[in-house]
C-alpha cells in the first residue's frame, strides 16, 4: 500500500507545482485522499494492538485488527461525512462553505472522498499520538483506558489542527471548497479549526491502542510531514505565508515528536 501512496503523491506533487493536473486525469485528485486514508490504516494495522491480557498471543490480538479496523474506518467516514454535509446545509459547526467536483462526485453537496480524508487525518493523528515499544513507560493499563483515549484525543486534535492551518487555506486557493466569510486565517473561519479539533479528537476514540514499532512510527512520521510539505509547497506557490510557516514547524514538531519518543 505504501508504495501506491507515495506514487501518486510524488506524481500529484510534481504535476501541481508545474504544469497542474491535466482535466483527463482530475479523478486523481480525490483517489489521492482514498490512498491517504488507506495507507495510514495499513500502518496501524502493522502496529501491535494493546494487549489487555497479559497471556494473550501476538498472533491472537492482531487476528481480528483488519476488521476493527474496517468498522472504525466506516465510523469515522460516516461520521465526517455526515458532519460535512450538516457543515455545508447549515454552516455549523465549520462555518459557511461549499464544495466544487475537484475532489470527486458530491453526495448532497459533499465529495465522496472527504470521508476518506477524515480517516487519513483521524489515522494519522492516532499513530503520532500513540508511543513506540521503548517507550514503556508510556503503556496503557487495562484500569485508565478511558483517560489515556482522552489524552491521545487532544494529542491527536493538536495535529489535526495543524494540518488543517495549512491545508484548508491552500485547498480554499485552489478553488477545492469556497468559504462564504472572508474573516479568519486566509479566509477560513477559526470555528473551523476549533472544529477541527474536536471532531478529530472524538473520531480518534473509535480507533485501537496502539503501541509502535520504532519502523511504524518512522513511517508515520513521514507520511504527516509529507502532507505538510506538500501544502507547505502550494501554500509557498500561492503565496500563503501564514500557511507556509505553520508547515515548517509541524514538519519540525513531528519529527521532535519521533525523536523524543524513541529516545526516552
Amino acid at each position: 500500500m505504501g508504495w501506491l501512496f507515495w506514487i501518486w503523491y510524488s506524481i500529484g506533487t510534481i504535476l501541481l507545482l508545474t504544469i497542474g493536473v491535466p482535466k483527463v486525469l482530475d479523478f486523481s485528485n480525490g483517489l489521492f485522499l482514498v490512498f491517504y486514508a488507506l495507507y495510514a490504516l495499513y500502518l496501524i494495522h502493522r502496529a501491535d494492538l494493546f494487549k489487555e491480557m497479559s497471556d494473550q498471543s501476538v498472533s491472537g490480538s492482531l487476528k481480528p485488527l483488519w476488521s476493527r479496523l474496517i468498522i472504525s474506518g466506516v465510523i469515522i467516514w460516516l461520521g465526517g461525512m455526515g458532519l460535512e454535509w450538516v457543515g455545508v446545509h447549515s454552516g455549523w459547526p465549520f462555518g459557511e462553505y461549499e464544495y466544487t467536483s475537484v475532489l470527486g462526485a458530491l453526495i448532497y453537496g459533499v465529495p465522496w472522498t472527504l470521508g476518506f480524508a477524515w480517516i487519513g487525518v483521524v489515522a494519522g493523528g492516532v499513530l503520532l499520538s500513540s508511543s513506540s515499544h521503548r517507550s514503556s513507560v508510556d503503556r496503557p493499563s487495562t484500569s485508565n483506558q478511558g483517560m489515556y483515549l482522552l489524552i491521545r484525543a487532544c494529542k491527536v486534535g493538536i495535529w489535526v489542527i495543524i494540518l488543517d492551518l495549512v491545508l484548508d487555506p491552500v485547498a480554499h486557493a485552489r478553488g477545492f471548497w469556497h468559504w462564504a466569510e472572508t474573516d479568519g486565517f486566509y479566509g477560513v473561519p477559526w470555528s473551523n479549526f476549533v472544529a477541527w479539533f474536536i471532531v478529530g479528537g472524538l473520531l480518534s476514540m473509535v480507533l485501537p491502542r496502539l503501541i509502535l514499532t520504532l519502523g511504524i512510527l518512522r513511517q508515520a512520521t513521514f507520511l504527516y510531514q509529507a502532507m505538510l510539505l506538500f501544502f507547505g509547497l502550494l501554500a509557498w506557490q500561492a503565496d500563503i505565508g501564514g500557511s507556509m510557516m505553520v508547515a515548517l514547524i509541524g514538519i519540525i514538531l513531528a519529527e521532535g515528536n519521533y525523536r523524543y519518543d524513541t529516545r526516552r
